[in-house]
């Protein structure tokens, strides 16, 4: 998985016109790459939720684990220089939950808890940034390509080898979607609204090959075919 988002990382800076997303001296490149990951974040536990709705509990709870084992490090700093009150032991905690009692009304309640301190975490950045239709689109774009390369993982002889990572691409393309409703609702001129259609309709070809919950026998689509998705999704994403 690191070496999936540094990939995405690299487009993601490539897009801004950065050549590199760890670059200390850019303060925007830190804000946009905080938001990316706090978006990979999401993305593994709204898919996590999901799973556990569907009463797949052993498939969730890899996802509900990730968040802090692959992703709470690189956001610690930003979330400390911005006087944020730390919530690993919050992701933590909900890990433990999902493997207790998956169901339990108390796990639920967890989930949410951390889902609202994911949000508020977001508005440490700054407003202009997340009220920016290109920008943002660059950081979906960017996750599509993350999922791509998640997507590539699960594969092996032309078969879903890893639900893990099936999972994964899904939960990113899941975060984008609700980015993208949250955008289409913000940016009502018709311009934006046609950059947002192109946009939903890179990301609902993307969301085919990862419609099936359970990932089926035989894979929907490429990686080839994935990854032309994503660089489509980059192109929309400069214009």
């Amino acid at each position: 998985m690191r070496r999936i988002l540094f990939v995405a990382l690299l487009v993601l800076a490539a897009g801004t016109g950065i050549a590199s997303a760890e670059t200390p001296a850019d303060k925007t490149a830190a804000d946009t790459d905080f938001l990316f990951r706090l978006g990979l974040m999401e993305g593994h536990l709204m898919v996590g939720h999901e799973l556990i709705k569907a009463k797949q509990a052993a498939l969730a709870l890899p996802h509900y684990g990730h968040p802090v084992k692959e992703l709470y490090e690189d956001i610690a700093a930003y979330l400390k220089a911005k006087k944020f009150v730390p919530f690993d032991k919050d992701l933590i905690a909900l890990e433990a939950a999902v493997t207790a009692a998956p169901d339990a009304p108390a796990t639920e309640a967890k989930f949410q808890t951390v889902i609202a301190t994911i949000h508020k975490a977001r508005a440490l950045t700054p407003a202009p940034l997340r009220a920016s239709l290109p920008e943002m689109i660059k950081v979906c774009a960017s996750t599509i390509d993350a999922a791509s390369g998640e997507y590539g993982e699960a594969l092996e002889q032309d078969k879903i080898a890893s639900p893990v990572e099936y999972h994964d691409s899904r939960g990113y393309l899941e975060w984008v979607a609700q980015q993208v409703a949250e955008l289409k609702k913000a940016h009502a001129d018709p311009a934006s609204q046609a950059l947002i259609a192109r946009f939903s309709a890179v990301l609902a070809k993307a969301q085919a090959i990862v419609g099936d919950l359970l990932p089926p026998p035989t894979p929907k689509a490429s990686l080839a075919d994935y990854r032309a998705i994503a660089a489509e999704a980059r192109e929309v994403a400069q214009k």
